[in-house]
């Protein structure tokens, strides 16, 4: 447990494009509107999230693995500090509810499902507080499987089929030869075929219509003044229906938008007869919030104009083209996909050692080709039972396209993968076939920005409050005290009491539960620790949860042989998992006392205190508790001088500095990034155990080029010293949600040989983080007792905000 440093925002880079800058009020204008965009982009950020889960399917009795991706427009957030899911069921009430702070932008996690869990579909919910204070249709929402048995033989896919029309750029109007696109899906949100034709209705027949990809297709219609038009077409089941068309408008603009080299090309058009303030335009592109393009269209003496957005410069993503009349009232939008090509990264993961027999020791490795730091995430299941879906959401689709649109998109990463030529008037159709992130421009221009409804912590917080008690305190009254963690890592602190009784400090990571030991500075004040009330700054999850009719769509088609397979699976790894726990619990201190190797101290403390990444490792470690010459040193630097090879400390009476091969190390406190400052400021006897890795060690932490220093403080059983804390009073405040490990047998014991094996997440991993030191991780596995095909899916962001998702089956 420690307290983090704040971060701050790093700056965007702006494309901002101002054409006509020999009219110096357009480019006024335009530096106006961009500067009312970053009013709204710092009140609402609009952060979006994207969850890697180990699997698809679940079964009672499994637990649900997951890695959240957090991103601020196209680049990873650098603004949320804590991540909320939920477990919702389809009544909406929440099941379980998970918290957890918020580590290069991401954050792991589980949902444990009971062994008679009944509910056959649940709902994941992800979220930020930023996102909590923007539009909630752009919260994470994915519905999941849960293979029970007895309900899902009884499921079925519905068939209902709807059809919706939507003109390109908002409206039909009379006299206007514009594209009319249209989408047709099921009551799960899957896309079906549908074709029929268009009718006025005065009876006659316009023409026909068909869908070209994925439900979806386009058609072109001049509507006539006065007239109004239907589509006749058939279900799946052969029944004629009729879906009436957007009215038709007499009078107005559209605009069309077409890819050209290097830029997006736009046509203009207005209707005949138009008011004076619709003669004169303003047309504005933007993306992620920010202004790229900016110009004036003076439509007085012509009823068409075209004009051209470059977008070489332009990160991939969607594009927004809003038209505005002369007093800046929104006429007319589109939104346009911009695909430079530029997202990627070069990463890969494979088997050089596979061994599909029965508990085979198999080899994962996991690389990338360049030196810019890396967070991964890999998952290795048993590819027999996934339902194979190669084109559904993942880290690219979600950050480039699904995360910024309303209602769902089949097979959303068809439009990145596929080289075909045709991809790109497709996924033309999805921009105009689906809703988006859209502003209220009355509110952007007179400024009103929205007011957050939540606010966020800085991690976890001692957020206290002394009641019927103010007025009592002086200016120097302080709360004194102990948080002592749920493993016995303990913080001391003084936090400065206010005169209405207010106790506030942030920045702390905990997990479980931790405990807040405390007295007055001033022996005068007693009071009963029923008065002290205290909060953690996490959000409170509510009890139910309204979930929209879009997030309700599953989108899943199940495929019966795949569940029965998995059901058959888990019945019998159910009988198994409670055999191989009594198994290993009754072979603990056996192969303790057969099997065991004396320990040094050091892998002892190793064992106990580091882990993940930290754990073994290149490093130089030092045993802090058994060390008698310990007590001796004031502090950490103290200590360390003389003890490490090349590693230079200088304190000179002030804060220390040090340096190592021409560069700095980097500080971690209970694995936990902090500073010199802190680290200096630690008592020697709360010190239990210090790693020192190397400018290019092996290790996977960063050192920045000049290696990197972990102390850890006492924990448990390591405390020898009296306990400062005993018959102070005591407030426990709830963490984080506690942690848990992925479970992966170890098969080179014999304890639990005789237990069939039939795990389907046969290796997970949320944190593989590469760099220069490190562009390769090698991880080794052990095999169920039948798999034969392995699947492996690896996602991941680097310091670049570039992507990759790599999926493959090994077999």
């Amino acid at each position: 447990m420690m307290k983090f440093p704040v971060m701050r925002k790093q700056m965007y880079i702006r494309f901002l494009l101002c054409f006509l800058l020999t009219v110096p009020v357009v480019c006024l204008q335009a530096q106006n509107i961009d500067s009312l965009l970053g009013l709204f982009r710092q009140a609402d950020p609009q952060e979006k999230v994207y969850v890697h889960f180990d699997k698809s399917y679940y079964n009672p009795g499994e637990t649900i693995w997951f890695k959240a991706y957090i991103f601020d427009g196209i680049e990873r957030s650098l603004i949320a500090r804590n991540f909320y899911a939920d477990l919702i069921d389809e009544n909406g009430t929440v099941l379980s509810r998970f918290a957890a702070p918020v580590a290069e932008s991401s954050a792991s996690g589980y949902f444990a499902l009971a062994a008679n869990f009944s509910k056959s579909l649940v709902y994941f919910r992800a979220y930020t507080t930023a996102m909590l204070n923007g539009d909630s249709n752009f919260i994470f929402t994915k519905p999941i499987r849960i293979l029970v048995p007895a309900k899902t033989a009884k499921l079925r896919v519905p068939t209902a089929v709807s059809i919706s029309f939507l003109p390109e750029s908002g409206d039909l109007v009379a006299g206007l030869n514009t594209n009319l696109a249209f989408k047709a899906t099921d009551a799960n949100g899957l896309p079906v075929s549908a074709k029929g034709y268009i009718k006025s209705n005065d009876g006659a027949k316009i023409g026909d219509f068909t869908t070209v990809h994925d439900g979806m297709g386009w058609f072109r219609i001049e509507p006539k003044a006065g007239a109004s038009y239907a589509a006749v077409w058939k279900d799946p089941n052969g029944k004629e229906i009729t879906t009436a068309l957007p009215a038709v408008k007499t009078q107005g603009i559209n605009v069309q938008v077409s890819d050209a080299e290097e830029s997006k090309r736009f046509v203009l058009q207005r209707s005949d007869d138009i008011p004076e303030s619709m003669q004169s335009l303003r047309i504005i592109a933007y993306m992620n919030q920010q202004l790229v393009y900016y110009a004036k269209v003076n439509l007085a003496s012509s009823t068409v104009t075209s004009g051209m957005i470059p977008t070489k410069q332009l990160p991939s993503g969607i594009l927004t083209i809003t038209v505005f009349d002369k007093n800046l009232k929104p006429l007319a939008e589109r939104i346009t996909f911009v695909n430079n090509h530029d997202y990627e990264f070069d990463a890969d993961a494979w088997l050089p050692v596979l061994n599909k027999n029965k508990r085979g020791l198999n080899t994962l490795e996991v690389m990338m080709s360049d030196s810019i730091r890396a967070n991964l995430s890999v998952s290795v299941t048993d590819a027999d039972l996934h339902v194979p879906t190669p084109n559904e959401d993942n880290i690219i689709s979600r950050l480039l396209l699904t995360g910024d649109l309303r209602g769902k998109v089949a097979n959303p990463y068809y439009y990145f993968f596929s080289t075909a030529d045709s991809a790109s008037m497709y996924l033309d159709l999805v921009m105009l076939t689906n809703g988006w992130r859209r502003y209220n421009w009355d509110s952007v221009f007179a400024g009103h920005v929205p007011k957050p409804k939540f606010a966020e912590s800085n991690y976890l917080s001692i957020d206290g409050q002394l009641i019927g008690m103010q007025g009592r305190f002086s200016p120097d009254t302080k709360l004194n005290g102990i948080l002592q963690t749920k493993d016995s890592a303990r913080n001391f602190l003084s936090l400065p009491v206010n005169r209405k009784g207010e106790v506030k400090s942030d920045g702390y990571v905990f997990y479980d539960y931790a405990r807040l030991y405390f007295q007055f500075n001033d022996k005068n004040l007693v009071f009963d620790k029923s008065l002290l009330h205290v909060d953690n700054g996490l959000l409170k999850s509510p009890d139910n949860v309204s979930l929209s009719p879009e997030a309700r769509k599953t989108g899943m088609e199940l495929d019966t042989n795949v569940i029965a397979k998995n059901i058959r699976n888990n019945s019998e790894e159910l009988k198994s998992a409670a055999l191989r726990a009594r198994k290993e619990k009754e072979q603990v201190l056996q192969e303790v006392i057969v099997k065991g190797k004396t320990k040094t101290n050091e892998q002892k403390m190793d064992e106990k205190y580091a882990s993940g990444m930290f754990s073994g490792g290149d490093s130089r470690n030092f045993d802090v508790v058994n060390d008698p010459f310990a007590a001796a040193s004031q502090t950490v630097f103290q200590y360390l001088q003389g003890k490490v090879a090349g590693l230079q400390i200088s304190t000179n009476g002030g804060t220390p500095s040090l340096s190592w091969r021409g560069g700095s190390p980097v500080f971690y406190l209970d694995e936990m990034q902090s500073d010199v400052s802190m680290i200096n400021s630690l008592n020697m006897n709360d010190v239990a155990y210090i790693k020192v890795f190397s400018p290019g060690s092996t290790g996977v932490i960063s050192s920045s080029g000049g290696g990197a220093i972990a102390i850890y403080t006492k924990k448990g059983g390591d405390r020898t010293t009296n306990d400062k804390s005993k018959g102070l009073d005591f407030v426990q405040i709830a963490g984080y949600t506690a942690n848990k490990e992925f479970y992966s047998p170890n098969y080179a014991t014999a304890s639990i040989s005789d237990v069939p094996d039939m795990r389907t997440t046969l290796f997970w991993a949320p944190y593989i983080i590469l760099d220069k030191s490190k562009k390769r991780a090698k991880i080794q596995f052990y095999n169920n007792d039948n798999t034969r095909r392995f699947r492996i899916v690896l996602e991941g962001v680097n310091a670049n905000d570039k992507l990759v998702h790599v999926e493959k089956v090994i077999e």
